[in-house]
């Protein structure tokens, strides 16, 4: 407490009154906080006990604080300044009605999982396994990973994504921005990026804050961040055959190329796709990847693989790097990957977002039926529809939010593929919808929602 006792200006009881009563109507002393006792305030303050008592006194009488029996003072529930400028703003907001506050529903852009996607007891056993090391758990995490989990992904991306790296080479972190925050310092001289794909906000904005210009055209730009298994709302990957004349093209202008291969393992109508970080042989291609889709989006563990011409760098500053990753979820995973509990994963949630893709879009055809084409992405989990309703997709999209919908709105420009058979009408709205979050048993009630935004 800070009182200038020194002062005449007021007798000291007033002093002491006038501080507490400070601290209460500003609220930085909420309600119902205990105020210290008369002896304890005097002997903080060293003044006499009556002048607190009277102080004390004086703010009950006022109605600042309460005397409860065999246990002090406590303040008062009052309308503290903070509130009263809240009234005051929602009464002038009563004054000016908004349109009411309509709450989602139904959520068909989440990137959240299925509540049946994962086996939490088996994940649970694998995490009390770490834990009983007890004193591995003593010790921070390798800044740069696990070496085990490291020696475990090196394996997994060679079989499974046709990569070309060491355990040396990956960089184990919590998320992709922890990951993007680590790697801008050590890219820092080419200045410029481009999302090649789709736009990254989440990465942008790392790459923004390094002093980084982002940049519309590509061929300009001295990075490339793309997601070549998933270019477009559809799902469509970067054909094999265009792969090598474009990293040859790359390496031409001294480009690098940042792959985010966050969503290859979920195709419907091809097998994954060989990365670019493979085709290259390692060079000029960082490859980023994560876990997040294909356990929990909690388990926030992702990795990249530096090419060989970036480790020199990235070993002079990685002692300077704390590991943002959980060490016990890091040793979890890499027991995890080596019982192949992630190969039955990935069958797993195939059938199960595929199942609730084929629902998703029977009751869609049902419910629209000749206004509309129904059909599924290359994503297992992402379901598109055209209709005629005589609204644009941005329109048709806002419609559904006021209905308690989330829905994704297409581009116009984006055409159906495969089995997406045109029937001849033109379509004003394109939107698409992410099975992952909603229930199945919650489609119907959606659907009707839908349709109804939609005026059909």
């Amino acid at each position: 407490m800070n009182f200038d006792f020194q002062s005449d200006s007021s007798t000291k009881y007033i002093q002491v009154y006038e501080y507490y009563k400070e601290l209460i109507t500003t609220g930085r002393l909420p309600e119902h906080t205990k105020i210290p006792s008369i002896r304890k305030c005097a002997q903080q303050l060293g003044l006499s006990r009556t002048t607190i008592e009277t102080a004390y006194l004086c703010l009950a009488a006022d109605g600042y604080i309460i005397a409860r029996p065999q246990s002090g003072y406590y303040v008062t529930a009052r309308e503290t300044n903070k509130q009263k400028l809240q009234n005051t703003t929602i009464s002038a907001a009563t004054s000016h009605p908004k349109q009411p506050y309509n709450p989602i529903l139904y959520n068909f852009t989440s990137n959240n999982v299925d509540a049946d996607s994962f086996d939490f007891n088996l994940w649970r056993r694998y995490i009390k396994s770490t834990l009983r090391h007890d004193k591995r758990m003593l010790t921070y995490g390798e800044s740069q990973g696990e070496y085990e989990l490291r020696e475990t992904l090196c394996s997994y991306v060679i079989k499974k994504r046709n990569a070309a790296c060491r355990p040396e080479n990956i960089v184990i972190g919590a998320g992709s921005q922890a990951l993007l925050n680590i790697l801008c310092p050590l890219i820092k001289d080419r200045r410029s990026v481009c999302f090649h794909d789709t736009p990254f906000a989440q990465g942008m904005v790392i790459f923004q804050d390094y002093g980084f210009e982002i940049k519309k055209e590509w061929e300009t730009a001295g990075i490339l961040y793309m997601t070549p298994s998933h270019m477009t709302s559809f799902g469509d990957t970067l054909p094999p055959e265009k792969r090598q004349p474009f990293l040859k093209k790359c390496q031409a202008q001294n480009q690098l190329i940042i792959e985010d291969d966050y969503n290859n393992e979920f195709r419907y109508f091809n097998r994954p796709t060989p990365c670019l970080q493979g085709l290259s042989g390692g060079k000029n291609v960082v490859y980023l990847s994560t876990f997040s889709k294909l356990l929990l989006p909690s388990i926030r563990l992702s990795f990249m693989i530096l090419p060989d011409e970036l480790l020199p760098f990235y070993e002079q500053k990685k002692a300077l790097y704390n590991q943002t990753a959980s060490k016990s979820e890091q040793l979890a995973l890499c027991q995890f990957l080596r019982d192949g509990h992630l190969d039955s994963q990935i069958r797993k949630l195939k059938r199960l977002y595929t199942n609730k893709a084929k629902a998703l879009s029977s009751l869609l055809e049902e419910a629209f039926g000749e206004n509309a084409v129904v059909f599924m992405g290359e994503s297992v989990f992402m379901v598109h529809i055209k209709l005629n309703c005589g609204l644009t997709s941005q329109e048709l999209q806002k419609k559904a939010q006021e209905n308690g919908i989330l829905v994704f709105s297409c581009a116009p420009q984006a055409e159906p593929r495969k089995n997406s058979a045109e029937i001849g009408n033109t379509y004003s709205a394109h939107i698409a919808l992410s099975c992952c979050e909603v229930p199945v048993t919650e489609f119907p009630e959606a659907v009707q929602r839908f349709k109804q935004a939609a005026g059909i």
